[in-house]
């Protein structure tokens, strides 16, 4: 049984992070990016961790997929505010859903998950291909994928 939230958390305060690096991409506008980056795996694209995150790199040469924890910088105000909006996939019925019910870039929170594929790592920088980002796009964090832990259990 959940217990009933009795209090209210908007008096915690705000969370800051700061980006361990950038992509770089051949898109500069969200509008024209690819929606999901498993839907790109032809393109590939550079992520570039800044020298002091690069000792973190170690051992994910391993990793034939990662996941790109992302700042989504390019959002409008006015789409970020939006809590419901139609899901690509229902354009056509102006459907709308609620924004965390969808796989939406337009978020309060700003934060983006994409899944890549490594092609390389060289020093600081590593190619992937699955390209949905826009040029610039800080990154927050990169976890790797992993084989039976990012699939849900069956039942």
């Amino acid at each position: 049984m959940v217990p009933e939230q009795t209090t209210s958390r908007d008096d915690l305060p705000p969370v800051q992070v700061q980006p361990i690096g950038y992509v770089v991409t051949g898109y500069d506008r969200p509008e024209v990016a690819p929606p999901q980056a498993t839907e790109n795996f032809g393109e590939r694209a550079s992520l570039v961790v800044y020298e002091r995150y690069a000792d973190g790199l170690s051992g994910l040469e391993n990793c034939p997929h990662i996941w790109l924890v992302t700042w989504l910088h390019s959002q409008r105000e006015d789409e970020a505010a939006e809590l419901r909006c139609v899901p690509r996939g229902l354009t056509g019925t102006g459907e709308r859903r609620g924004v965390f019910s969808t796989r939406s870039p337009n978020r309060p929170s700003r934060l983006g998950m994409s899944l890549v594929r490594v092609a390389e790592i060289d020093g600081n920088v590593i190619h992937f291909y699955g390209v949905d980002l826009v040029d610039g796009t800080p990154v927050l964090d990169i976890k790797p994928w992993v084989r039976g832990t990012d699939v849900p259990p069956r039942g």
